[in-house]
């Protein structure tokens, strides 16, 4: 599976949560899902927010080596699950690539799971410590529970190919 981040510039939100996504997949020791990051409006080859790395670094993750992407058609196409940060994104992606309706899905979903609520991701780039803190909040907690999920649909669906032995 393909999962790319998508939020503005790639710097903050989706450079964030592709770090925290790898980690937590090569922590839990999950195989067979490849994880990338975007941005609609980024500047190619930006450096990573400092803020975030710092939070990176606090959670154990070192030297995260990023550079800014613009999101591409080729990005669109390889990605299984594309997820947002905010709802903007998400009409953004789809009046430009179409096709890729199906594949779209709001990060601030998995963190209110089965409440019919969806936030946005609040965009902290250049803002007071609260919103760093929010932001860093939010994805963490996102990213946790779309992991649990995915390896949780993944067991469902071995579980389900698994034939009934009768004894």
């Amino acid at each position: 599976m393909n999962i790319l981040f998508v939020c503005s510039g790639n710097i903050s939100r989706s450079f964030l949560a592709e770090m925290l996504l790898k980690h937590e997949i090569e922590e839990q020791g999950v195989d067979g899902i490849n994880v990338s990051s975007a941005g609609l409006y980024a500047y190619e080859g930006n450096r990573p927010d400092e803020e975030m790395v710092a939070y990176l670094f606090r959670t154990g993750i070192s030297s995260p080596e990023h550079a800014a992407r613009q999101l591409t058609k080729e990005a669109v196409d390889w990605a299984d699950l594309i997820l947002v940060m905010e709802k903007a994104h998400a009409d953004a992606i789809r009046a430009a690539w179409p096709e890729s309706v199906g594949k779209l899905k709001h990060l601030g979903e998995f963190i209110s799971e089965g409440m019919d609520l969806v936030d946005d991701i609040v965009d902290p780039f250049g803002r007071s410590p609260y919103h760093y803190r929010l932001a860093q909040s939010q994805i963490t907690l996102a990213v946790k529970a779309l992991l649990k999920k995915l390896v949780s649909d993944r067991r469902g669906k071995q579980d389900a190919q698994t034939p009934l032995h009768s004894g």
